[in-house]
């Protein structure tokens, strides 16, 4: 005889259910939302392993990861979520120049955070050992600057928040991440769950996002390509141009599209998020301006740190360009049907 089901308040919501709805079946995207929180779960080389067993029938590392919570995302405003306003822009600081992606907005902007005393730490993503990506703490230019450009690979970057969090200080913080990890960070400011980040988490900067990969496959798959140095940059330049380039040692290379495609995170083939539309601030590649950012303010914190950065010259900013921001809307559109195509299928 079958027993009846559990009602939903009785259903295990911790590392059990963690372990059997996402990382046994290969769906953690590496965010880094459970890492710090639970002694049972450990990050090596760009993947969430539990290497023993915890009793707990619910914990903040499900409640908490974007792939568990997935179903439970509030409905979007549109396909590119709330805007109060839309630019382009780029750095004017010369200290930027050939270490930023793209415009250096995500950089300058969180240094100035940094230099008003908004935030007095922030939580971003650097090439550590090997190249390989990890969550770090700064708190003045120069470490953002450490952190700048993009490596397009999981580094469960959200464990150095667990960290920042855990500790008795009461500064606020900043955090700079894909989408995942922005609706992670959203989860984790529930006053119920989290009163300490609820508390703290004062600036969240998302990033566009379309691919995330594991770190392991893509040494791999650069190896094999003859690149075994630490990327300096990486890209991937708009269609048609179908490569992932990658710069290391003083070389530049170029990668296959349909290669690097099939290394992503499976579980991020379910994500409905373009442009981290839960941030306080959006920013990604301006469509057809290289060196330029597409910014998108979502909120009036995120306004006007905007706002400031280009009152003292630290920015240039135009009004975005309506055809690529038709282009946007399109692009977004398109990966979340892709993702309710993707949960569909998986479900069905």
């Amino acid at each position: 005889m079958v027993p009846p089901a559990a009602s939903p308040e009785l259903q295990p919501t911790g590392l059990q259910s963690l372990l059997a709805e996402v990382i046994n079946p290969g769906l953690c995207v590496a965010c880094g939302a459970c890492l710090g929180l639970c002694p049972h779960l450990i990050f090596m080389d760009g993947q969430v392993a539990a290497p023993d067993a915890c009793g707990l029938n619910s914990g903040r590392c499900w409640s908490f990861c974007p792939v568990a919570q997935r179903e439970s995302l509030p409905e979007s405003q549109g396909p590119i979520g709330p805007v109060l306003g839309a630019w382009q822009g780029r750095a004017t600081a010369k200290d930027l120049e050939g270490r930023v992606q793209y415009g250096g907005v995500v950089s300058e902007l969180l240094a100035l955070a940094l230099e008003q005393s908004m935030v007095g730490e922030a939580v971003v993503t650097a090439a550590g050992l090997r190249g390989a990506p990890q969550g770090i703490r700064v708190t003045e230019r120069t470490g953002v600057l450490g952190a700048a450009g993009s490596v397009y690979a999981g580094g469960g970057a959200l464990s150095s928040l667990n960290q920042a969090l855990a500790e008795d200080s009461d500064h606020p913080l900043a955090v700079v991440g894909l989408p995942c990890q922005v609706q992670a960070v959203q989860a984790m400011k529930s006053p119920e769950q989290h009163p300490q980040a609820a508390g703290r988490i004062h600036l969240v900067i998302g990033l566009f996002c379309t691919m995330n990969l594991p770190w392991r496959g893509l040494r791999k798959l650069l190896a094999q390509h003859g690149v075994h140095t630490t990327l300096s940059r990486a890209d991937f330049p708009p269609p048609p141009a179908g490569i992932f380039q990658a710069w290391s040692n003083g070389a530049y290379h170029e990668l296959p599209l349909d290669e690097v495609r099939a290394l992503s995170y499976p579980g991020c083939a379910g994500c409905p998020d373009l442009t981290s539309e839960g941030a306080d601030l959006s920013v990604g590649a301006c469509e057809g301006r290289e060196g330029w950012n597409t910014i998108l303010a979502r909120t009036h914190a995120g306004a006007g740190l905007l706002e400031l950065a280009a009152g003292k010259g630290l920015l240039e900013l135009e009004p975005a360009d309506p055809a690529s921001m038709e282009h946007l809307t399109q692009a977004a559109t398109a990966k979340r049907n892709r993702a309710a195509a993707s949960e569909e299928r998986r479900n069905g």
